[in-house]
C-alpha cells in the first residue's frame, strides 16, 4: 500500500521535504538521518578494510570474515532504517500539513 508521500509527484515531494526540514523537528531529524547514514557508511568501509588488510597480510580467517559480515549487515540495517524512518516522518508530515 502506497503512502501519501509515495503518491506525490517529484515536485510535491521536494516541497514536502523543504517544508519539513525547515521546522525545528525536521532539522533535528535531518541530523539524525545524516548520523545514521554516516555510521552505516563507516561500518561498511571498515568491514571492507578488514577484508582487504587481511588479504594483504595473508591473515584472513573465519573470525575476520564473521566480523566483517556482521558489521556489513548492521551497517545496512542502519542505512535502510534511516531511509525508512525518513519516509515515515515525511509521510506523517504530509498527512498533517500538506493539502
Amino acid at each position: 500500500m502506497k503512502t501519501k508521500y509515495e503518491r506525490m509527484n517529484k515536485k510535491e515531494k521536494k516541497q514536502c521535504q523543504e517544508k519539513y526540514f525547515k521546522t525545528s523537528k525536521g532539522q533535528e531529524m535531518r541530523k539524525r538521518f545524516i548520523r545514521l547514514n554516516i555510521i552505516g557508511t563507516i561500518g561498511i568501509l571498515f568491514s571492507i578494510f578488514l577484508i582487504v588488510s587481511g588479504y594483504i597480510q595473508k591473515e584472513v580467517n573465519w573470525a575476520t570474515w564473521t566480523m566483517a559480515i556482521i558489521l556489513i549487515i548492521f551497517s545496512l540495517i542502519y542505512i535502510i532504517g534511516a531511509y525508512i524512518l525518513k519516509k515515515q516522518c515525511l509521510n506523517n508530515f504530509a498527512i498533517k500539513n500538506m493539502k
